[in-house]
This record gives C-alpha cells, structure tokens and sequence, in this order.
C-alpha cells in the first residue's frame, strides 16, 4: 500500500494553539510590576537625575518601604538590567550587600542593590535575575544620513510637527520616591520617552532609503530580548508575581509585550506603594 503525504497548511496561532492550549494547566495569570527606574549612579543617560542624598535617612527610608512592599506583593523574582552573562558577578556583589560587607561604593548605589537586593536582604527567596543584553544604537546611521540629506524633508510633512506630550513632571527634590516613581512611570512619561524612537528616529529615510526604521528596530530587538530572557526564567507553577526594574525608557516598551501576552497582568505601581504605605 502506497502511503501519502499530505501537506498541511495553516496559520502560525493556529499551528501553535492546540500544544497551548493542552500544556497550559495553571490559568492564573502571572502578575507583573513594571518598576521603571532612573539610574541612581552616573550614566550616560541624556535625562540623567541626580540622586545627591540617597544615603540620607529619608531616602533610605522610602527605600525600606519600597522593599517592604515587594515582599507583601510576593514577588518571587527581580528582573534587572544587568547583562544575562553577568549572573554570577551579580551573585557575588548582591551577597557583599545583603550581609553589609564592604563592596564598591558606586556600585553599590546602583537601584539593583539599593531596591532589588535590599528586598532580598527581607526575604532570600526573592531571585535577582540579570536579563539584559547591551546593544548599542547605531546614532552613527543617523548622523550618515543628515550629512548626505543636509535639505532633506526628513520623511514628510507629518515629521514637521513637534512631538509634544504634555505632563507635569516632578522634581526628585521636591517629592518623596515613591512619588517619583509614579511621575516617571505615568503614560505620559511612557509616550515623551519613546518620542526619539516612535517619531524623530522614523523621519530619517526616504522612498526605499529606512534609516530611522533600523534605528528603532534596534531599540525594540533589545528590548524584545529582555522579555524574551524573561520569560526563559520563569516558571507558571511558582511564579506569580515578578518585578521587573529597568531604566523607564526600557519599561515603556516592555509594557507592550506584557500586554500582549496573555499570560501576564500587569499590576500598577499605586497598588505597589499602597503597600508601601501600610
């Protein structure tokens, strides 16, 4: 007896929807903490914020309410933008910091000890997990392309309109963190960080010619591997809650992906710092 093959065709989601759909046996969904930062050290970050009084009484102790906080949301894991094959370097400083040993004292300003490794310093059940991978942006594509296109219209008449988000933002100096926080992680803050990815950076190009299409390209494949390092380190049976704690602009877009899996809740950060405040 002859045997045939019989090609199937179908689409991707509905390829993959039956193995989901069996394997899946826990339905609750994974809450989710969006924690967008500044960095608390130096960077190199264009809209840097200076953090000259952390280590005052005050600040340190908004920090312990922060960190109380994460430990009465159970959070089980800590995502931090430190690079993924840094694990073990990170290990070894977030011990020096739980049991107040002498360490760096820059790095030791750092937001991944002074928030992720002070809650588990409350509680050594809590995993902090490095998940990134540093890509730098190719500005140099931009740059290329305004010396070539020095009367360019920069993508059309829609560019030449400004990209104006309108928020009321807070000044660290005059708020608590807890405050500042919520500034920064506000739609409107979400929307003005993304304005050099999702409008200046796609006027560069014309016609055939996406230069500014790459260049957030690259943004997003970094932050779409983030997630996607996320997701490798979680497990359904014993994760339901994570934090993650990136720099804001890095959450912004995270959120997306979130929220388009339906795995995940996403829980605002005024339900977290209620519990703050208890």
């Amino acid at each position: 007896m002859k045997s045939f093959f019989v090609p199937v065709i179908c689409f991707l989601p509905l390829c993959f929807l039956p193995v989901f759909a069996s394997a899946q046996t826990n339905t609750d969904k994974i809450k989710v903490y969006l924690l967008g930062t500044f960095h608390f050290g130096k960077t190199s970050d264009k809209h840097s914020t200076s953090f000259p009084d952390l280590n005052s009484p005050k600040r340190q102790k908004e920090l312990d309410q922060i960190a109380d906080a994460i430990n009465r949301a159970g959070i089980s894991k800590i995502f931090v933008e430190r690079s993924y094959f840094l694990q073990t370097a990170l290990d070894s400083l977030g011990e020096l910091y739980i049991n107040n040993k002498p360490m760096d004292s820059l790095e030791k300003r750092n937001e991944i000890y002074q928030v992720a490794y002070r809650a588990k310093r409350k509680n050594k059940a809590i995993q902090v997990v490095a998940t990134d991978r540093k890509m730098e942006l190719p500005y140099a594509d931009l740059d290329e392309y305004e010396s070539m296109n020095p009367d360019s219209k920069f993508g059309g008449e829609f560019f030449k309109e400004s990209y104006i988000v309108k928020q009321k933002r807070l000044k660290l100096n005059e708020s608590t963190l807890q405050e500042y926080y919520l500034s920064i992680n506000s739609e409107a803050s979400r929307k003005s960080s993304q304005a050099d990815f999702l409008h200046y950076a796609l006027s560069y190009g014309d016609k055939s010619d996406f230069t500014g299409t790459k260049f957030t390209t690259s943004w997003y494949e970094r932050n779409l591997i983030i997630f996607t390092n996320i997701l490798r380190h979680l497990d359904p049976k014993t994760d339901s809650g994570i934090l993650v704690l990136y720099g804001s602009s890095h959450t912004a877009v995270l959120r997306q992906f979130f929220e388009n899996h339906d795995r995940f809740q996403i829980v605002e950060l005024d339900k977290l710092f209620g519990e703050a405040r208890k």
